[in-house]
């Protein structure tokens, strides 16, 4: 999935280009977008130590708490996060944004893509 963040994250740089022409340059539009991905890349990171755990624990009912307390805590620590940027006014809102939506996208077009095929994903 990693040369496609590349790719995404290239055409919302490009749409962020297209924006500072039009609007003026505005820096935050580029601090926003590489925020945002190092949060959707954090946030992947602890999923994936998150799994790990719940899988190694084999009780059922403590890996379901230990997933939604991690799910829980990801949120709330992005979006303070997030928060804490636009306080500080150095991000922009839309381009820190876009950037947690890559997995839906990503995961959806293959998805679309493979349809009908037993390939795993």
């Amino acid at each position: 999935m990693l040369p496609f963040i590349g790719i995404f994250d290239g055409v919302a740089a490009a749409g962020a280009v297209i924006f500072c022409i039009a609007a003026g340059f505005d820096w935050r539009l580029f601090s926003g977008l590489a925020a945002g991905t190092a949060l959707m890349l954090a946030n992947f990171l602890l999923i994936g130590i998150t799994a790990e755990k719940a899988l190694r624990t084999r009780d059922f009912r403590r890996a379901r708490t230990i997933s939604g307390v991690s799910y829980g805590l990801r949120y709330i620590g992005i979006f303070s996060v997030l928060a804490g940027l636009l306080t500080l006014n150095v991000i922009s809102v839309v381009t820190a944004v876009i950037p947690l939506f890559y997995p839906k996208i990503y995961y959806t077009f293959i998805y679309a893509h493979r349809r009908g095929k037993d390939e795993e994903i």
